[in-house]
């Protein structure tokens, strides 16, 4: 221990400097006391010499030789000389400090420092070197240190407060060395504890008992336990004013620093307490006492309000506070570290302290006690053992309950306060020490960073701020004040507001367990089985204290960050009860969070259900705390303050069923603290979903409200936004610092919401169940029209979407009630319903599922039932929504739809007309997709289902396009069982109910059904009300039949044609006829065509389509059709079909009938092979029998008409009207091209019966008028010579027959039908001059009258036709015939050429007056050809010939000279001149042909020929005419010619020679006549020369004549042509009648002749060169007959005689 051993140890120098330091100190203390005090000089020197032997020997060291060394220093302190005692305190202190002094040193030491202390020397030396004696080793103990510690005491109660304090110090330094003692002598503990042991045994035996056990026996028991246990012991006494036991000595102490010392050693030093039984028993029963007895004056003290006559109240025993004080820190040391020793002590302290807080204590009292309080609740674990060892033992204090309870109410007594001071006008209500509360106007002064709480006009700011868990005292540390300090107001409230924070913070620690920041050693540990119920007691004891504390503080908070602390302590706090279960403290703090939410008014309406609740919360009143209605601003107008609560939005209310109209009419206001509240609240849920449970309710009504009043809305996926609102009024919305945080907010509803993802099943479907209640109270609410929230109902979508990955534990549940959503009346509900489902099925769908969704059977079908649900719905605009989401599922998730195909499909054909266009078009949209892209993944069954939907859509009636389209999807779907033959016709289906069935085909195989599906829905669709429908439907049958007809087994054909295609004919045949004929109304949107409008005639459409589509499939299977039997029956029938639509009165059906029966009668059938020839021979006659019977049948019924109508031509009324109706050009044409393809089948078997019925129908046809819109068939103009087709097919079966007929090896019965031939033919060339009459009388008669009755609905208008080129070419043909077949008996005793002269005399004798001038002039050609032909057979068989004669020349004669006359302006020259070379021909023919054989010929026959020549040689012998130029026109050839035939016929002998004018040879056979002949033609030559010569003079007298008057004008030139010719002709009768031999020429004609002379010199005063050259000529030729030669006299003699 000894300084200089281990000096030793350390090296000898050291020790050496050290001595000899002490022995030149001695020296000087001995030079100073020489004089004065020698018996120290002498003491120095001896212990000078005594350091020499110690410094020399090592065995002696210093520490031996100390005491002697000390004795001078003593000595020297015993002097008072201050100097000297300066300087031995100054080695006193050396020594200590290089520890050599030992134990008899130091109470040498010390009794010479209590000497000093007595006498007031150098007092603070003296404590400097007691501090050191003490601290510097252990040496000093027991009775030397209880004096040196009374010596301190003494020090500290002087007057110098220097010396005081330092005193104070010394001690504290001190007490606390002596308590530390005890940890460095670990044995003493045991040692003491032995001790105590056999001291308590003696004391038993002795029977007495002592409590002080001062240890002043033996030396060996004073350890330093003892020591520190007599100095606590005596503290104690001494606090408590009695006689200390060990510090002997004390004068005087003091209370206050009593306790400060007691304070001290317990709070330092509890170890030595806990692990000591003495001393705890020390601290039970003496310190606990003290602090009991010293409370009582605080106890009993009420703080009155000072009585009305102003004289103060004089309390009896007054509280002191430093007193007060330090008990209070005493007490919450011993709370604090002794708790577990001091268990029902500490139940009597907490309950004082918590009295502390009543409100009759003084201020400084109560801030005091929370202080302590605050020390206190910051420990979870003190927290923990107090509700274990007192609220959770029966008959104990509840102290956390009552605790809690008196924070709850100082918090409401704090606040009440400050606002009844404030309204008396700053008096304090109760006069404890404190400033009064500020006013607004001193809050509006310190602007808007202030933090507080404000309470109807008071405001107490936050004085005091504490970091959470760390307890920060002011007042308890106030150890200097003598007097209560003036604490602020509020400095309570804000003190508080943070041991509540503290309080739950510590809670939550011990329920889960948090470990302490500062564990101390003593802590009381709790096991397992005590945490649950210490848990649940400490939520039951804490849960309505915080309550009623924490809503008032959260009403008058006035800024975000108090507002926040608390909001998070009640959030921390009602997770916790959650946790544990406790439902009712959570929702109260939930609903409490939910009330802060809202202006009260508002709240107390929404959660007026919420009653039980109230209950608890009773204890606070709200009002006016934050209403924004008068009363809050009046209060504060007092001040003429302007602060109020920032209003940051203001909206409507949410109408709710609790809500009174009062509250539902004005707008609701919220602050900023109420957006904070919701924020709390989302926090809450969204940290702490799981524990909500039934409390998700209050929650999520709570948000509803907000998200409504701030005027969010649902978006896309369930998340808010901000609508932004416009300001109704200038202070209604939302202001702009707000509208930054909306989106925050709606993202953090948006993270509660998603955060459901981590909340276990139960605890989901708590959530799920609390929205659904929401929505149905939200449903009964839309139930009365107001606008419904869609809050709900949007999360619900939310949950599910983020509830994916085990969206089966949610989905019924979600869905059932989203359907009962989409049903509701208000269409913003149904529309969220709806938006809800849909989006959750289609998100469904794409996510990712464990188990692919693809192989899911039982999921798929989950997922898609509520879809499927949605059908039941009867609101279109949920349906439409249904049908998009469908549309949208195909479009992204239809690859994985295995089993899901049904439900799509059903969903999608669920459709009706009466849902409405829009939808439909949605549905139709999905139907696309599925039929074009899904149908190769969907199951075999679906196929069915799909044609059924389609063809649904194809009988829809909402919208045609749509109709169309689906008929074009069916096309697609046989195109797709085309393609996928092989894969369908292999896969087998067990479930064969979903095909249908159809009787009569046995065992038809599955795809042929399916086929047949396909085929019969077509056909149903093929009769739809609607033109185009059935237009598209048919044409897509019938191409599907033909492109893919050939899929099908044999025996199917039979069901397909009997089942389909005929029902189907008959049912268009039916509906066609009771169609109506009214005019359909186009509504005027769209035009329709005339021929379209009326039903009639659109069924007229349909029924064209649908038989010539059958009979194409029956074409084009008749081999097929063959092979399977009944093919006579199903030929008889079509073709009846057939019939029955040619003859309906609808042209475009009647044509088409046509058209198919042509197409049948065409088709060449090769199927022979399979019967025996005589059977094939048999069937195809009585096949071809039928057709020939319907084709006249058609024949005659469509053509008939005429000949009614000709025969009743003023019938106009009944019935006869109704069926009016004339076929078409077409139609007839079509009827008459069909007859060839019969006839080579009938023309064996063609009788002349059967001819003549052909005819009828021939006749009838060509009768037949043409009505305007047939124009195409009529010839445009006369002159044009094209046939119409009618007419050329006419003609072709007139020649088809014909060939027959006149074949060499034909059959003698066809043969005979030759005449019938010609007869008919001669009847169609009538037709070129006179077309068919009827068509006059029936439009006189009928078509003014039956306009209405025809078809058209319009008057009929009827062209006129022209037949000429049919006429015509009725006589090319015939003429042609009759050349081949003019020697046929038939024909020549039928007399045809008669009758062919008979039919030709019509055109010859109209010449000019026929319709077209080629028909004259064909007539002459063909009769010229005829002729040639006929008259040779007429010379050989003149009996058969005789009848024709008369009309033969009568017919020349009218030919020749017609009665119509024909102009140069008409016809222009060279047509004229034409004409005239055509009668040269006829002239020629008689002159070739006629005259020759005129012997041959009947005599009258002649006559009229030669009278017809003499007609034509003078043309202008008809007087009548003569004076009109332009009515006649010259004929000088054709006169000539005639002129020239008759001469050569009458004047020239047989001899004669070719004349000189006469260009043609005449054949002198021609001349050879005999006997009677002869005579008859010199008659007439005679005759007709002397008409000549008259006419020659007639002319020539009246062109004499004509001349002179006309003076000097010309006459025209025809008659000086006329003249000219006259003249011409004159020259060459002369020159023929010299020539001619004189039996011709007789005496009359010769006068005549010479008669004429004078004419013709009149004529020569003529102007016209051309008569002066023709004159010239004539007067040439009377050269000869100047003067009569003398033979010629003599032959006049003999003339004369004989006649």
């Amino acid at each position: 221990m000894s300084f200089v051993g281990g000096g030793v140890v350390g090296g000898g120098t050291d020790v050496h400097k050290f001595v000899e330091a002490l022995q030149a100190d001695f020296k000087t203390l001995s030079l100073e006391t020489k004089k004065k005090y020698p018996q120290i000089k002498e003491a120095c020197e001896e212990a000078i010499s005594k350091l020499c032997t110690a410094g020399s020997s090592q065995q002696n060291s210093v520490y031996y030789t100390v005491n002697q060394i000390l004795y001078p220093l003593v000595q020297g302190c015993e002097t008072k000389d201050l100097k000297i005692i300066k300087f031995c305190l100054g080695m006193m202190q050396r020594l200590i400090t290089q520890q050599v002094v030992d134990q008899k040193g130091a109470l040498y030491i010390t009794n010479a420092l209590w000497t000093l202390m007595e006498h007031n020397i150098e007092e603070v030396k003296v404590l400097q070197t007691v501090t050191l004696l003490l601290t510097t080793n252990l040496v000093v103990h027991g009775d030397t240190l209880a004096k040196a510690l009374v010596l301190c005491f003494r020090l500290h109660y002087t007057k110098n407060p220097t010396i005081v304090n330092t005193a104070g110090a010394t001690i504290r330094q001190l007490v606390s060395l002596v308590s530390a003692r005890v940890y460095l002598e670990k044995d003493s503990v045991h040692s003491l504890q032995q001790q105590q042991q056999q001291q308590q045994q003696q004391l038993q035996q002795s029977g007495t008992s002592s409590p002080d056990t001062d240890g002043n026996g033996t030396q060996d028991g004073q350890t330093f336990a003892m020591d520190a246990f007599h100095l606590f012991q005596d503290l104690v006494q001494l606090v408590n004013a009695e006689q200390p036991f060990w510090l002997l000595g004390m004068t005087e102490m003091t209370r206050t620093f009593g306790l400060e010392l007691l304070e001290a050693v317990l709070s330092n030093f509890s170890a030595v307490f806990h692990e000591n039984q003495e001393f705890r028993l020390l601290l039970k029963e003496r310190v606990c006492a003290l602090v009991i007895k010293l409370f009582s004056p605080n106890v009993k003290h009420r703080q009155l309000p000072a009585p009305s006559n102003g004289t103060a109240a004089v309390p009896v025993d007054k509280p002191y506070f430093p007193i007060s004080m330090r008990l209070l820190r005493l007490v919450a040391i011993l709370i604090q570290k002794y708790h577990t020793i001091l268990v029902t002590e500490c139940e009597i302290f907490l309950s004082l302290i918590i009295k502390f807080l009543d409100p009759d204590k003084p201020h400084w009292q109560r801030a005091l006690a929370l202080e302590v309080i605050h020390k206190l609740v910051t420990r979870s674990t003190l927290i923990a053992f107090f509700c274990k060892s007192y609220d959770l033992k029966n008959h104990a204090t509840h102290i956390v309950h009552d605790m809690i309870a008196a924070m709850g109410s100082y918090v409401r007594y704090s606040l009440i306060n400050a606002s009844a001071v404030l309204s008396n006008g700053g008096q304090q209500a109760v006069g404890a020490a404190g400033q009064p509360p500020s006013t607004l106007s001193a809050l509006a002064s310190g602007g808007n960073n202030q933090c507080g709480f404000m309470f109807r006009g008071a405001y107490l700011p936050l004085v005091a701020s504490f970091a959470p868990g760390l307890p920060k005292a002011v007042y308890l540390e106030m150890l200097d004040k003598l007097d209560a300090p003036n604490i602020p107001d509020s400095y309570g409230i804000s003190l508080a507001y943070a041991i509540l924070l503290d309080m739950t913070r510590s809670i939550g620690g011990v329920i889960q367990r948090t470990p302490e920041l500062h564990p101390t050693h003593n802590m009381a540990v709790i096991t397992e089985e005590e945490h649950k119920p210490l848990c649940l007691q400490l939520i039951n004891s804490s849960w309505s204290g915080l309550l009623s504390a924490f809503i008032p503080l959260v009403e008058t908070s006035i800024d975000e960050g108090t507002t926040e602390n608390i909001l998070k302590a009640m959030q921390n706090y009602a997770a916790l009860c959650g946790m544990l279960d406790q439902l009712q403290p959570r929702d109260a703090f939930i609903m409490a969070m939910c009330r802060a939410s809202f202006p009260p008014h508002y709240a107390m309406s929404i959660f007026a259900n919420a009653a039980q609740l109230d209950a608890d919360l009773r204890c606070h009143t709200r009002s006016g705390s934050q209403d924004l209605s008068s009363q809050f601003i009046n209060s504060c107008n007092a001040d003429g303050g302007d602060f109020r609560p920032q209003i940051v939005a203001v909206g409507t209310p949410l109408p709710s069923a609790s809500l009174p109209h009062s509250v539902m009419q004005a707008p609701v206001m919220l602050t900023n603290k109420n957006l904070q509240c919701m924020r709390a609240i989302l926090l809450l849920a969204h940290n702490n979903g799981s524990i909500l449970g039934t409390s998700w309710h209050i929650v999520l009504q709570t948000l509803q409200h907000l998200v409504w009043i701030l005027g969010l809305k649902p978006s896309t996926g369930g998340s808010l936004q901000a609508i932004p609102k416009p300001a109704v009024e200038a202070n209604v919305g939302i202001q702009t610092a707000v509208m930054a945080d909306l989106p925050v907010l709606s993202q953090m509803i948006g993270q509660l919401f998603e955060s459901s993802q981590y909340l276990d099943d139960v605890a989901l479907h708590h959530l799920i169940d609390a929205l659904c209640k929401l929505s149905h109270e939200a449903m009964e609410l839309a139930y009365a029209n107001r606008e419904p929230s869609l809050f709900a109902v949007a999360k619900l979508m939310e949950t599910g979407l983020v509830n994916m990955p085990r969206i089966e534990v949610l989905w019924r549940p979600l869905t059932n009630h989203l359907l009962e959503v989409c049903q509701h009346r208000h269409i913003r509900m149904r529309e969220w319903g709806v938006e809800a489902i849909t989006y959750l099925v289609k998100s469904a769908l794409q996510f990712k599922h464990k188990q692919p969704l693809k192989e899911n059977l039982e999921l798929q079908t989950m997922l898609l039932s509520p879809l499927s649900e949605l059908s039941t719905v009867l609101h279109a605009d949920v349906r439409q929504r249904q049908l998009d989401c469908v549309l949208q599922i195909l479009n992204t998730a239809g690859e994985i739809l295995s089993f899901g195909w049904p439900a799509i499909i059903e969903i999608i054909g669920a459709v009706n007309d009466h849902h409405g266009e829009p939808l439909i078009r949605t549905a139709f949209q999905c139907l696309q997709l599925v039929i074009t892209d899904f149908l190769t993944v969907m199951p075999w069954r679906c196929l069915p289902l799909c044609i059924s939907t389609a063809a649904k859509f194809g009988s829809q009636t909402q919208e045609l396009n749509i109709s169309l389209t689906a008929i074009g999807l069916m096309w697609n779907i046989s195109d797709f069982f085309n393609q996928n033959q092989d894969k369908l016709t292999s896969t087998q289906l067990e479930d064969v109910a979903i095909l249908p069935d159809f009787p009569g085909t046995l065992k038809m195989p599955q795809f042929d059904k399916l086929w047949m599906c396909l085929y019969a829905k077509l056909g149903e669709l093929c009769v739809d009300l609607r033109p185009a429908v059935r237009k598209s439907a048919g044409q897509t049958l019938f191409s599907t039949i033909a492109a893919h007809g050939s899929l099908l087994n044999p025996p199917t054909w039979q069901a397909l044609v009997w089942q389909v295609l005929f029902p189907l004919l008959d049912n268009v045949r039916a509906l066609s006829s009771s169609a109506s004929n009214e005019k359909v109304d186009a509504s005027g949107n769209i035009l329709i065509h005339h021929s379209r409008n009326t039903a009639q005639k659109q069924w007229a459409e349909t029924q064209v389509l649908t038989l010539s589509g059958v009979c194409r499939v029956f074409n084009t299977k008749r081999d097929l059709l063959q092979m399977l039997g009944d093919f006579e029956r199903a030929w008889s029938l079509i073709l009846e079909f057939i019939q029955n639509a040619a003859l309906s009165k609808n042209g475009e059906v009647s044509l088409a009938a046509l058209k198919s029966l042509q197409e049948i009668m065409y088709h060449t059938s090769t199927e022979r092979g399979l019967k025996d020839g005589q059977t094939a021979q048999q069937q195809d006659e009585e096949i071809w029998n039928i057709a020939w019977n319907i084709w006249l049948s058609i024949g005659m019924e469509s053509t008939k008409m005429s000949a009614t109508t000709r025969l009743l031509p003023g019938v106009t009324g009944g019935d006869s009207q109704e069926d009016f109706y004339i076929p078409s050009q077409a139609f007839l044409t079509a009827l008459i091209q069909i007859f060839p393809a019969i006839f080579q089948h009938i023309q064996v078997r063609f009788s002349a019966s059967d001819f003549d019925k052909f005819c009828t129908v021939l006749t009838n046809a060509v009768c037949i008028p043409v009505q305007t819109d047939a124009v195409p068939y009529i010839m445009s103009t006369v002159s044009d010579t094209l046939l119409t087709p009618l007419h050329d097919g006419i003609l072709e079966c007139m020649e088809l027959i014909q060939k027959e007929a006149i074949r060499p090896d034909s059959e003698s019965s066809i043969r005979q039908l030759i005449p019938a031939i010609f007869r008919q033919l001669l009847i169609f060339s009538k037709f070129a001059c006179a077309p068919p009459t009827f068509q006059q009388s029936v439009e006189h008669n009928k078509y003014g009258k039956s306009g209405n009755h025809y078809a058209n609905n319009a008057a009929v208008e009827v062209v006129s036709m022209n037949y000429i080129p049919f006429g015509e070419k009725s006589i090319s043909i015939c003429v042609k015939l009759y050349q081949s077949t003019a020697t046929e008996e038939s024909v020549v005793q039928e007399q045809i050429l008669h009758d062919i002269i008979k039919a030709l005399r019509t055109p010859l004798a109209m010449k000019y007056k026929c319709l077209s001038s080629s028909t004259w002039k064909l007539a002459i050609s063909s009769l010229i050809s005829v002729l040639h032909t006929g008259l040779k057979v007429a010379r050989t068989k003149p009996q058969h010939f005789a009848s024709q004669w008369d009309d033969l020349a009568d017919t020349l004669d009218k030919f020749l000279f017609p009665i119509s006359v024909c102009t140069i302006e008409d016809r222009g020259l060279e047509e004229i001149v034409l004409d005239e070379t055509i009668d040269c021909q006829v002239i020629e023919l008689l002159r070739d042909e006629v005259l020759p054989y005129a012997h041959e010929l009947p005599h009258q026959f002649i006559m009229q020929i030669v009278v017809l020549l003499n007609k034509g040689s003078i043309h202008s012998a008809s007087d009548s005419n003569i004076c009109y130029e332009s009515d006649w026109k010259l004929r000088e050839i054709f006169a000539k010619t005639c002129f020239e035939t008759l001469l050569q016929f009458s004047l020239l002998e047989d001899q004669a020679t070719a004349t000189a004018c006469n260009n043609n040879r005449l054949n002198a056979n021609l001349l050879t006549a005999g006997g009677a002949g002869a005579v008859n033609k010199d008659f007439a030559g005679r005759l007709a020369v002397t008409a000549l010569l008259h006419r020659f003079q007639e002319v020539l007298k009246r062109f004499n004549d004509d001349e002179r008057q006309s003076g000097k004008c010309p006459l025209p030139r025809f008659r000086l042509s006329e003249i000219s010719f006259v003249l011409k002709a004159i020259a060459t009768l002369v020159v023929s009648m010299k020539k001619a031999p004189a039996s011709k020429v007789n005496k009359p004609a010769w006068d005549l002749l010479i008669g004429l002379y004078p004419y013709l010199v009149d004529c020569t005063t003529t102007t016209s060169p051309e008569v002066s050259r023709s004159l010239r000529e004539a007067l040439l030729q009377y050269t000869d007959l100047l003067q009569a030669p003398s033979y010629v006299k003599d032959n006049a003699i003999q003339s004369n005689g004989q006649q």
